[in-house]
């Protein structure tokens, strides 16, 4: 099982997570490096934390499973306050790997299958019939009417983005 599944509870809300690193890290600029790529003071903390983890828990190698606990110790950082915001909390995840230690070669192939959520069908199937009433109206030239499916679509969408959220299904499925 991979760490994404066994914390967040499905490899696809890793696609959130990710979607917003990308919205909330802050920019900064990339001095041309050769060879070795030099850490932040953020990020040796990070490492050393750690280590003091991998520690702690008796092993003798730092997995992803001691990084995940070294980022949620760096409390400040980007890392730890999303993690925080999806409910992860440090001593949990201490106590769950000290329990069943993660298997960084373990891996995992999901494939999204779109039957696993009908609520998820209904919906995009909803709007597929939406937007042709939308296209058949403006071809029509009832712009009054297709304003008004314009806006049913919208309101369908709002719905299957909440329902994709609610499943940690990502967000192009309501794209």
């Amino acid at each position: 099982m991979t760490l994404a599944r066994r914390f967040l509870g499905s490899p696809f809300a890793l696609d959130d997570v990710w979607g917003q690193v990308a919205r909330d890290a802050p920019t900064r600029e990339r001095p041309p490096v050769q060879g070795d790529v030099p850490l932040s003071d953020e990020s040796k903390r990070v490492m050393a934390l750690a280590t003091l983890e991998a520690d702690r828990l008796s092993s003798n190698k730092i997995n992803s499973g001691h990084l995940l606990l070294g980022l949620l110790r760096e409390e400040k950082c980007l890392a730890a306050k999303i993690l925080n915001g999806r409910g992860i909390r440090l001593d949990a995840s201490r106590a769950g790997l000290a329990q069943m230690p993660h298997d960084d070669s373990a891996t995992e192939d999901f494939v999204w299958e779109e039957a696993s959520l009908p609520e998820v069908v209904e919906l995009q199937t909803r709007i597929r019939f939406i937007k042709s009433r939308v296209e058949d109206a403006v071809a029509s030239r009832d712009f009054a009417k297709a304003r008004e499916y314009s806006d049913d679509e919208r309101k369908e969408r709002d719905k299957l983005y909440l329902v994709c959220q609610q499943h940690g299904v990502p967000d192009w499925l309501h794209s």
